[in-house]
């Protein structure tokens, strides 16, 4: 993949960004980088290609779109010259040492050459430098989410980590539980106890209660766990008991109260709830307080 690079100024309106649908890049990054650029200026030029008059942009997406919104005049940039099914295997290469493009990404990009290109799975190993498993898991990534899946993916309303998770669905069942997943605001770790539960119930009506009451399901199925450790005396198993449901009821307080729904209640609402917060945030004071002290016991 190796090319004699040019470098040169580029202006801003000479970029062709096509290549950015294999990238997911959130507001929050732009923002960072243009926060860095007004700060110290570009610290590296941009990786491009060069079709006709135009530059075809391979790395330094965030660059350049900080760059827009900074309404600067150009970049500083390396030409290449090199196809497009090689530009797209430099996306990976270019982001393979700091782990920057999430395993979705590869994905497209590999999906790209499968399709748009015409190479096999043995070819793209070749060309981007990795096994042709790490290849077929790429694809199949993909392949197994459903459309609605990878939109709210590439929205960033889920993670990678949850699509990891719901590709263990039929695809028929993916939009529902990835539904559920948004509207309770499930971690990825939540998200994958739902889909293995899910997975597991025999009737359609175990699997719309828990597609409908999560955390409700979550609350229940810990409250019904056998929790006994061998090592520990009675009264040390029931701290551990009580411990692994509180540690769920924060999980889940945390979950509601971060809900972007929180800054929508009313004002009769919240003074409703208001004196309920008001005891939480007194006995997690507490909580912290008797948990310190027994640790400096303890230590004594």
């Amino acid at each position: 993949m190796g090319s004699e690079a040019i470098l040169k100024a580029i202006g801003l309106d000479s970029f062709d960004t096509s290549l950015s649908i294999y990238r997911l890049i959130f507001p929050g990054q732009i923002k960072m980088m243009k926060q860095s650029l007004e700060r110290v200026g570009q610290l590296q030029p941009v990786i491009v290609r060069q079709t006709g008059e135009v530059y075809q942009l391979i790395d330094g997406f965030k660059r350049y779109y900080a760059s827009e919104q900074l309404a600067l005049g150009s970049l500083l940039g390396n030409v290449l010259n090199v196809s497009e099914s090689v530009g797209k295997a430099m996306i990976l290469a270019y982001n393979k040492d700091s782990s920057a493009l999430l395993d979705y990404e590869e994905g497209l990009i590999v999906c790209s050459l499968k399709n748009e290109h015409g190479m096999n799975q043995k070819e793209i190993a070749l060309l981007t430098g990795y096994s042709a498993a790490w290849v077929c898991r790429r694809i199949s990534l993909v392949e197994r989410l459903d459309e609605t899946v990878q939109s709210q993916l590439r929205l960033g309303t889920i993670s990678a980590a949850h699509a990891r998770e719901i590709i263990k669905l039929p695809r028929g069942n993916q939009g529902e539980v990835t539904r559920s997943i948004i509207d309770h605001e499930l971690s990825s770790r939540s998200g994958a106890w739902l889909i293995d539960k899910y997975l597991s119930s025999a009737t359609k009506a175990q699997k719309q209660y828990l597609v409908e009451r999560p955390l409700e399901a979550m609350e229940k199925a810990n409250q019904d766990q056998v929790v006994y450790d061998s090592r520990l005396c009675p009264h040390g198993n029931v701290l551990l008991k009580t411990a692994d449901l509180l540690y769920l009821q924060q999980n889940i307080f945390i979950s509601q109260y971060s809900n972007s729904k929180t800054e929508q209640l009313g004002q009769s609402e919240q003074m409703i709830l208001g004196p309920k917060l008001q005891r939480v945030w007194v006995k997690a004071k507490s909580i912290v307080s008797i948990i310190d002290q027994k640790e400096h016991q303890h230590e004594g």
